[in-house]
């Protein structure tokens, strides 16, 4: 099953960094910079888990990829909105899925700083090329799955985790959600909301997704699934009818999560639109995921809900003017990703996240 099953080399290797020590981290962060070939007599833990990265699937296509990415960049502020009131919201719906973050309550505690963190992660992700050997996109990938098996290693060493309820931390299962949510889930939420997507451009997104799973450890026959939407679907399905209801942990990082949108938007003008923009996004959240989801995570039920609908025919009319008109859609991509970018600067205040093991 893959909620029993992990990520090994990658676990191989953050027991070898544990082990080892600051030497272990700097030929890792050697390794990332230069590529293996740039590390002397590499250990086989580090060896394995960089052949891994620098072996290219006969599947990906950067040329498709990059379709992918510039669609993606096409949402901008609005598809971080979907990142979060859809996407992020919706893990949290599996008790068994945000255990690993409970347990190192980091989200709880600095909820707004790694929301953001996440969003980076995803930014660079989507850049054209960003997937590329020597990308931030790509390097990000491989630091998280890093991350991901140091705080597989501190549950398990934690006499309070239950494998025989939870599965294990951040398990395949849980990796292709977190695939999911990026890809499938965003572009429902982004079309909801007014934008048009090709069957090209979302089969580009499925791989341009798919291959960051790679990156990150994910298991080939999961990451099969993403071939094809039918199957990203099939998959998807399955794993709602599989996963757990929401414990306490998930009513409290969701209410967290729902405060974020209006502190991003302090100190943007005045007092009013922080709130207004909570509301919308709140409203946004509990359209996205349905009334028995919201209800379980106890999203407000208001009128903001139908938010989705003002916002679709704002959008819509330049999605048509869009795909009529030669060069915008190159130039929405431009202006929603430099407006992404921007905004996440904004947030971070000039700090950009490490995505090293502390």
């Amino acid at each position: 099953t893959f909620y029993l099953a992990s990520d090994p080399l990658a676990d191989d290797l953050v027991a070898w960094i544990e082990r080892t020590g600051e030497h272990a981290k700097a030929k890792f962060e050697r390794s990332i910079r230069l590529g293996i070939d740039g590390v002397p007599n590499p250990e086989p833990e580090l060896q394995r888990f960089f052949e891994r990265a620098d072996e290219l699937p006969g599947w990906v296509d950067f040329t498709q990829i990059r379709v992918g990415a510039l669609a993606y960049q096409r949402f901008g502020i609005l598809g971080m909105i979907v990142l979060s009131a859809w996407s992020l919201i919706n893990g949290y719906h599996s008790s068994a899925a945000v255990k690993p973050l409970a347990f190192t309550g980091q989200l709880r505690h600095r909820t707004q700083r790694r929301l953001a963190e996440t969003a980076r992660f995803v930014s660079e992700a989507t850049q054209v090329d960003g997937l590329r050997a020597g990308r931030p996109g790509r390097d990000i990938a491989l630091r998280v799955t890093v991350i991901h098996a140091h705080v597989r290693r501190a549950c398990l060493g934690s006499d309070q985790w239950r494998t025989d309820v939870w599965g294990l931390p951040i398990n395949q299962a849980d990796m292709v959600g977190t695939l999911l949510e990026f890809s499938l889930l965003m572009m429902d939420g982004a079309q909801r909301l007014g934008f048009f997507l090709s069957s090209e451009e979302r089969e580009a997104i499925l791989a341009m997704w798919r291959y960051c799973g790679y990156l990150s450890g994910v298991d080939p026959w999961l990451l099969e699934q993403l071939g094809s939407e039918a199957k990203t679907r099939r998959l998807a399905e399955l794993l709602r009818l599989v996963q757990p209801g929401p414990d306490e942990d998930s009513l409290a990082l969701t209410q967290e999560l729902l405060k974020v949108p209006g502190q991003n938007a302090k100190g943007k003008g005045p007092p009013v639109l922080a709130l207004t923009v909570s509301r919308i996004h709140n409203g946004l959240a509990r359209a996205f995921t349905g009334p028995e989801i919201a209800d379980d995570l106890r999203i407000p039920n208001d009128l903001w809900q139908y938010s989705v609908y003002p916002i679709h025919a704002a959008v819509a009319p330049f999605e048509w003017l869009r795909r009529h008109v030669p060069g915008a859609s190159r130039l929405a991509s431009h202006v929603g990703n430099r407006a992404v970018r921007g905004d996440l600067t904004r947030i971070l205040r000039g700090e950009e996240p490490s995505f090293t093991i502390s």
